[in-house]
């Protein structure tokens, strides 16, 4: 009966730290995927701004191009460093997916 109480108490314990260990993994990929929620947020409104200015340089000034604009340049800057942040975590989560299953 003592073999078993260990055992049992023994098993309890494993499953307590494998549990422990599961919801920190849940913990650091649900606040990721928050993370890039947030991003892709930033990034609507970017893309928001973008269109405002394009559109009120087009519709006051009748401008086409925006190849020298410092403005729309900035934009377009800030639109491609959200973009590889959301990349950099989507492969983050992947990555960490990747390595649990190998193990």
């Amino acid at each position: 009966m003592t073999n078993f109480l260990e055992d049992l108490k023994k098993n309890i314990s494993e499953w307590s730290v494998v549990a422990s260990e599961k919801a920190e993994e849940f913990t650091h990929v649900s606040k990721l995927r928050i993370d890039i929620i947030q991003l892709e947020r930033k990034l609507s409104s970017k893309y928001v701004k973008l269109g405002l200015y394009v559109f009120s340089k087009t519709k006051e000034k009748n401008v086409l191009n925006f190849v020298g604009d410092k403005k729309y340049l900035s934009v377009i800057d800030s639109i491609d460093k959200i973009k590889s942040n959301i990349l950099d975590i989507k492969n983050e989560i992947n990555n960490d997916k990747s390595l649990k299953d190998a193990k």
